[in-house]
């Protein structure tokens, strides 16, 4: 089961990164992403049960993949994180928390609501702590 959603996350990041018109030497590079931000998503889920901490940390492996591919390849990090990170987005949670709302039951609305919010809020606060790393780390060496 896991091998399936570690191929199919890596899969959705290429079928993103045609979407978004990336060239087609770096959707190995995509799919290795989604691969991995997806790998340590499951790994911080096995250890840690909840949603926030794991989203956390796969949030900022996403974010230090991309800018380190960023430099590589001499562009911008942002193509490789968003491809990187789209096995990620909370789409279910936030089906069966509209789901809920539209069955009438607020309890169950809430509870993916948090959920929801909790996985996207730990995407964002991984990948700013990475961004804020890589600034400083950027920033330093400039001098």
């Amino acid at each position: 089961m896991t091998v399936i959603q570690l191929i199919t996350g890596a899969i959705g990041s290429v079928a993103f990164g045609l979407l978004f018109h990336m060239k087609t030497k770096y959707l190995p590079l995509a799919a290795a992403g989604g691969f991995l931000s997806w790998l340590v998503f499951l790994f911080g889920k096995n250890l840690w049960g909840s949603v926030f901490l794991p989203a956390l940390l796969a949030g900022f492996i996403a974010d230090v993949y991309a800018e380190i591919l960023a430099r590589i390849c001499k562009g911008t990090s942002t193509s490789f994180f968003v491809t990187s990170v789209i096995p990620l987005i909370p789409g279910s949670t936030l089906y069966y928390c509209m789901s809920s709302i539209v069955e009438g039951n607020p309890m169950q609305a809430l509870k993916y609501g948090r959920d929801t919010f909790l996985f996207a809020f730990g995407i964002a606060a991984g990948m700013s702590i990475a961004w804020a790393i890589c600034y400083f780390l950027r920033s330093v060496k400039a001098r």
